[in-house]
C-alpha cells in the first residue's frame, strides 16, 4: 500500500451512481419487476438526499 486515502463517495454520490446503474439495468430488462422496484426505491432515496442537500444549501 502506498498510504493513500481511498476516495469514499458521499451518500449522495453513491445514491446517484446506484440509481444510474439500476436505470441502465432496467433499459436492458424492462420487464424485470425486481429491477424496477429497486430503481424506484433508489430514486426515492436519491430524491430524499437531494431535498436534504437543497435544504442545507438554502
Amino acid at each position: 500500500m502506498s498510504g493513500e486515502n481511498p476516495v469514499v463517495p458521499s451518500p449522495l454520490e453513491s445514491a446517484q451512481q446506484r440509481t444510474a446503474e439500476l436505470f441502465v439495468q432496467l433499459c436492458g430488462d424492462p420487464d424485470s419487476k425486481a429491477v424496477a422496484a429497486a430503481a424506484d426505491e433508489a430514486l426515492h432515496k436519491l430524491d430524499e438526499l437531494l431535498a436534504a442537500a437543497a435544504g442545507r444549501a438554502g
